[in-house]
Parts: C-alpha cells; structure tokens; sequence
C-alpha cells in the first residue's frame, strides 16, 4: 500500500533542464520527488539510450549508431548511465518499442525500485514470459475497458493512464487487484487535487518541484 501521494518527474523537470538528461533526473530529485520518468530506445548499435521521439533529422532512431546520433550534434544519455540513481530512487523506464527484452533485463534487472512500462503491452507480456523480476506497467491514453483484469493479464503491478481519462471506478477496480495507479501528465494543481481525490497513489508531472510543494504544503 502506498503511503503518501507520489511524485515523479515526467522525463525528470523539463521546464527547468533539457528532457531525459542526467541534469534533469538531479533536478527532480534535489527539487524532493519520489523518482522520474523517462523514455528508453534501442538504436542500431545495441546501445539503449534515453530519448522520447520517433526520428532524429528524418532518420528513424533504431536506424541510428550512438555516433552517428552525435555526428548530428545531439547529446543522448544511456541507459546504463542510470545506474547511479539504483536504490537510491524510483524510476519509471518507458520502453518506446519492443524486441530488446533481454538487453532490458540484463541493465535493469538487478536495479531496485525500477519499473518498466510501454504503451507496448506485448513487451510487457514478453517480459512477465521471461519471469522478469523487475516490476511492469502498462501504459496507454484513452479507457480501457476492464483494465485490472487485463492489466493482471499482461502481468502488470503498475498503471500509467492519461490523467484526463481516470476515474473513481477505473482506481478502485486497479487497487482490487493489488495494482498501482499512478498516472500522466498533469500539471496544475486542480488535477492533482483531482487525482488523488480519486485515490490514485501518485502523479507524473511536467512541473515534479511546485507538484511536491503542494503535497509537502
């Protein structure tokens, strides 16, 4: 049972530092949140990196080296930079497309309080396949219906629905079930308020600093 309302950096204070960097998880952490997220991609080379979108100068990302990446003046964090902050943290690894599991549990596997997610669900049923001992979590946008009981299939501890769509129904069934609701992206705090009103046992957030000062307040 979680036992305060948590909060996580959505790709550690992006308003504050550039996204998924080092400087940014320091910030979330200093600014007194309970861990961050942040988004995982394999690129051609086998080297797991931390970076959010599709393309990088009209180059699909998995078409990529980690030099070429820097070739093209973009600095990209890794995967086993985060080493650092294993147990010292909780982090939220969203993994953009699937097909790398093994790599995925060979860097995080023996991190404590790291959870994976995607809005994959197959990656997640892949992992639960290979008794992955590393908590999972589903990710996704709109309402699904019967959520706990698919979210207990595909062998997922944690939920990480769009904010705009949780309801008291959707946070009660999940609990039933044993299963952590935490979900993304809200940034004001009316929706704060909202969520954990509803019982959910956290938030991601754009703004993890002013998120903390109202909880702590």
């Amino acid at each position: 049972m979680i036992e305060r309302f948590l909060i996580f950096g959505h790709r550690g204070s992006p308003k504050r530092f550039p996204e998924n960097t080092l400087a940014s998880f320091d910030e979330t952490l200093r600014a007194g949140a309970d861990g961050f997220e942040t988004d995982l991609r394999l690129l051609f080379d086998r080297t797991a990196v931390l970076y959010h979108d599709d393309e990088l100068d009209e180059a699909e990302i998995e078409s990529l080296t980690y030099t070429q990446f820097a070739e093209r003046g973009a600095m990209v964090d890794r995967l086993i930079d985060l080493s650092r902050y294993a147990g010292r943290t909780r982090m939220i690894l969203e993994v953009k497309r699937s097909k790398w599991e093994e790599t995925l549990i060979e860097h995080v596997g023996s991190w404590p309080d790291s959870v994976i997610a995607s809005f994959d669900h197959s990656l997640i049923a892949s992992l639960r396949d290979r008794d992955a001992r590393i908590p999972l979590g589903i990710t996704f946008h709109g309402y699904i219906v019967g959520v706990a009981e698919y979210a207990e299939r595909v062998g997922a501890t944690w939920c990480f629905p769009n904010y705009r769509f949780v309801d008291e129904e959707m946070v009660t069934s999940l609990h039933a079930r044993g299963i952590t609701v935490v979900p993304w992206t809200a940034n004001r705090r009316a929706e704060w308020e909202r969520l954990r009103e509803l019982g959910c046992d956290g938030v991601i957030t754009d703004l993890p600093a002013e998120a903390v000062e109202w909880r702590d307040g």
